[in-house]
């Protein structure tokens, strides 16, 4: 059984943190120990999570982009858990797993899962010239396909290891509606069922190519 700590940003709507929640519980349900911290307060997807045992939630209820009276709490926190991996879900959650596990003292290997590959603006190149040093020190960076990789890699983001593993879809999860719950959503959204409709499960992002 190993003892894990998951850290996002945030557990708002979003496919990073749906990704982090997903795997901690199927974690969680095969016996392993595993806790779930999230950096600012935004918490839409707090009820998805299901742990056991000893495994429990923090949240580190930062009100700035470097808060360190939540980096000093995160550094306690892990102390008390002492986990044998910390598994941060994009660049923020690292920057903070990184300067917390260094506080406190301890040592912990270092997962980071990245989902992003284009950067829409000065700002977040800004950003990633800062975070790409604590990929470096990362033992493990996970991307999610091949071509993120490689674009990735000849930007200089890489960590001790780099894995791919692509994003999977939860089918327990994502079940068709029936046709009664299809008509009764549609009359929800205000729509007949004669309209044509198009959704899109995920936020309207660039790289994600809709």
């Amino acid at each position: 059984m190993a003892r894990l700590m998951f850290v996002t940003a945030s557990l708002a709507f979003g496919g990073a943190e749906r990704h982090s929640i997903t795997l901690m519980n199927r974690l969680a349900e095969r016996g392993h120990e595993c806790h779930a911290v999230y950096v600012k307060s935004a918490a839409e997807q707090l009820d998805c999570i299901r742990l056991r045992g000893a495994g429990g939630i923090r949240c580190l209820n930062a009100r700035r982009y470097v808060d360190r009276g939540a980096i000093a709490d995160f550094a306690a926190h892990i102390a008390r858990i002492q986990p044998a991996v910390i598994v941060a879900a994009n660049p923020y959650a690292l920057m903070y797993s990184w300067l917390a596990l260094r506080r406190s003292g301890m040592r912990a290997g270092i997962a980071v899962t990245f989902h992003s590959t284009l950067l829409t603006s000065a700002k977040e190149w800004l950003q990633m010239l800062y975070y790409r040093p604590f990929f470096w020190v990362a033992d493990c960076l996970v991307f999610i396909c091949e071509a993120q990789r490689r674009y990735w890699t000849r930007r200089l983001l890489t960590a001790r290891r780099t894995e791919m593993i692509y994003n999977g879809v939860d089918l327990a999860h994502w079940q068709p509606l029936s046709e009664r719950d299809r008509r009764l959503k549609r009359l929800d959204l205000g729509f007949t069922m004669d309209d044509f409709v198009i959704g899109m499960c995920a936020v309207f992002r660039p790289e994600k190519n809709h």
